[in-house]
């Protein structure tokens, strides 16, 4: 269960527990970026690409909407605004990243100082 909300100065925490999450739930390869999502179709070794959809992506998929909107679900209203236009779990997690990772590395330098 996913209590804390991420606000400007718990990006640390926050990041524990949601990447806590995904290790319990064998789904750390997309907070990491690793797991890379497959051809949408079907390749024929002899025709080449199908119209079939593949069901490697339509799994990938499932799963990297269902963690987005779980992200989604543990971010403040401040923070929402810069997931807002990302299409996939890890592209919104960089987005936060970028944006709070640094600020939390500044405050534990100030809290340091």
């Amino acid at each position: 269960m996913l209590i804390v909300k991420l606000q400007d100065d718990n990006f640390v925490k926050w990041s524990y527990q949601f990447s806590s999450v995904l290790r319990g739930y064998d789904l750390f390869d997309f907070f990491t970026g690793e797991a890379p999502c497959p051809p949408k179709y079907v390749i024929d070794t002899e025709s080449g690409v199908t119209n079939e959809i593949n069901d490697a992506y339509k799994d990938w998929v499932k799963k990297d909407l269902a963690l987005l909107s779980l992200l989604i679900a543990t971010l403040s209203d401040d923070a929402m605004e810069h997931v807002i236009g990302c299409k996939t779990f890890y592209e919104a997690w960089k987005c936060l990243q970028e944006r709070f990772a640094s600020v939390s590395m500044l405050r534990v330098n100030q809290l340091k100082t």
